[in-house]
């Protein structure tokens, strides 16, 4: 796909994994009859991969614009996915040259955004007294199990989107 086609695409794409993510979370809550919450952010792993497409002013906005969606979809307050999503895909932006470089950087990556996305969404609901957080129950039910399952999900994955967004060895970014 040419560079055109990925700045058009990439917001339905990225619009519709958000979606996938909540059904994926319902899912995997309902399993565990809610003990467990693994939160499926296959949007943040997609995220990380576009930003080697799009200008950053560009990946910015539209990360910017899909956190004010997720916070009315699924926080219903807003500003607080706007922030951490732009903040994320500044922060993967910046050191896409080391990310890039092979795999396990990639999937150090995805642990390091879902844990600051989680832990400062987290945070700032519970610094504006939205929720009240109970760290060892968080870090047990909802974080642990979030990281393994998004470990899974970027190790399935790499492969693929490795070939849909053409990562190669000789690319200038691996240099």
């Amino acid at each position: 796909m040419s560079r055109f086609t990925f700045q058009f695409f990439s917001p339905i794409i990225l619009f519709l994994l958000m979606i996938l993510d909540g059904q994926i979370t319902h899912l995997l809550t309902g399993l565990s009859s809610g003990t467990w919450v693994p939160v499926s952010h296959l949007f943040l792993i997609f995220l990380m991969y576009s930003v080697t497409q799009h200008r950053p002013s560009y990946i910015v906005i539209l990360a910017a614009i899909l956190g004010a969606i997720y916070d009315s979809y699924y926080l219903g307050i807003y500003g607080i996915a706007t922030l951490l999503f732009a903040l994320i895909a500044l922060f993967v932006y910046n050191i896409q040259i080391t990310i890039f470089t092979n795999r396990w950087t990639r999937l150090f990556t995805t642990i390091i955004i879902v844990t600051a996305f989680e832990v400062f969404s987290a945070i700032i609901m519970t610094a504006f007294g939205f929720a009240q957080l109970q760290f060892i129950k968080f870090v047990v039910y909802q974080l642990a199990p979030t990281l393994l399952l998004n470990i899974i999900l970027a190790v399935a994955l790499q492969f693929p989107l490795e070939i849909f967004y053409r990562l190669k060895k000789s690319h200038v970014r691996y240099n």
